[in-house]
């Protein structure tokens, strides 16, 4: 079906090419600003629209990142995103994952593929294709977010940074928590699965500022033993899901084991930060959030925690459903914090605000 590629994307480089880019801040920065669609209409990457991921030849992502001259739009530790034109009228992203012989970064790479090929959901962000020529880089292309991700919309410093407004926020929530539902669902034919990482840089925003949950290099899935986290959590896994600070589920942190209720806690911290505009870790501090705003939300003073560039443009009660939602999720026991179900329903059933930003949307079905 994968033709051999054991379901994971390996792209052939050229020693020096893989050195060039490979190289810090130099490279990357003299790389051509926006791809110029249309440029190359021989080789146009074509993806019907309700197209499964498809396998690409090597030819076609380098000629939809103009051989990888075409703007960097992300970094992680191994990989570099780069923006693409996939055809006359479509842009596109192309992350790169630099394994370096690592069989740790290899087996990551693995998982993430073998995730994202399963998932269907309008709040996933949608896996386009791959390529699988040889074993040095992976090469995943996705369905491009022009508008960056939660962390840069919240807590950007730029000039032209524009606050987030109160509707927005709330339908953000509700967005990642229908995408977490998904992922959790027992009854799907597919596995259950465990993002692992849930955090404001994990959430892109496409033109209409919806949500799209991303990075799936932790996932885990329920054949990986994970098993309900209504009975009581999991397993130890035998790859440690390793989260990011401020985000990951303390029980996890202490026992090694990956559950359900390990996201549920990290979609806790979001909410958090939604409703006060803070960092899930004080730069200053090195405070985590929960630490900061827990004592004021669980007094019932949710008014001393909510984003004060809002000012008068939100919705207390709304505030207040939340933030008192947020501290059910990142509760000290992972058997009674609230499924990711019971979360959607009380962001559903809470907050009008949905209405205003995301209107009859609401209505559609999530899954497909």
């Amino acid at each position: 079906m994968f033709q051999g590629c054991g379901l994971f994307a390996c792209v052939r480089r050229r020693g020096a090419d893989v050195r060039k880019r490979g190289e810090a801040g130099t490279a990357s920065s003299r790389v051509a600003a926006e791809p110029p669609l249309g440029w190359d209409e021989e080789l146009e990457v074509e993806v019907p629209a309700a197209a499964a991921a498809r396998q690409m030849a090597w030819a076609e992502v380098e000629s939809a990142t103009g051989s990888f001259s075409f703007r960097v739009i992300g970094r992680g530790g191994f990989s570099t995103v780069y923006l693409a034109a996939l055809s006359s009228s479509r842009l596109g992203a192309v992350k790169v994952v630099q394994h370096c012989g690592s069989e740790r970064h290899s087996r990551a790479f693995r998982q993430e593929l073998d995730v994202l090929l399963t998932l269907r959901h309008p709040h996933v962000v949608r896996l386009l294709g791959y390529n699988c020529d040889e074993r040095d880089e992976g090469v995943l292309v996705f369905e491009y977010a022009p508008n960056g991700d939660l962390h840069e919309s919240l807590h950007g410093r730029g000039a032209d940074n524009a606050l987030l407004p109160w509707p927005r926020r709330v339908a953000i929530a509700f967005q990642v928590g229908m995408a977490l539902e998904y992922l959790h669902d027992e009854s799907s034919s597919r596995e259950v699965i465990i993002h692992g990482d849930i955090k404001a840089s994990n959430v892109l925003l496409d033109a209409n500022m919806d949500a799209k949950l991303c990075d799936f290099g932790f996932a885990q899935s329920s054949s990986g033993g994970v098993k309900a986290h209504r009975a009581g959590g999991g397993r130890p896994s035998g790859r440690a899901i390793m989260g990011s600070p401020g985000y990951v589920d303390p029980h996890l942190l202490r026992t090694g084991v990956a559950s359900k209720a390990s996201d549920v806690y990290s979609f806790g911290v979001l909410l958090l930060e939604l409703v006060s505009g803070r960092e899930a870790v004080c730069r200053e501090t090195g405070r985590r959030l929960t630490q900061v705003v827990g004592p004021a939300v669980s007094e019932g003073k949710v008014a001393d925690v909510v984003d004060p560039r809002l000012g008068q443009q939100h919705e207390a009660g709304e505030a207040s459903v939340i933030a008192e939602l947020a501290m059910r999720c990142v509760g000290d026991s992972p058997g009674l914090r609230p499924s990711m179900a019971d979360a959607v329903r009380v962001l559903q059933e809470k907050t009008s605000a949905l209405l205003c930003a995301v209107g009859s949307r609401l209505d559609r079905k999530i899954m497909f």
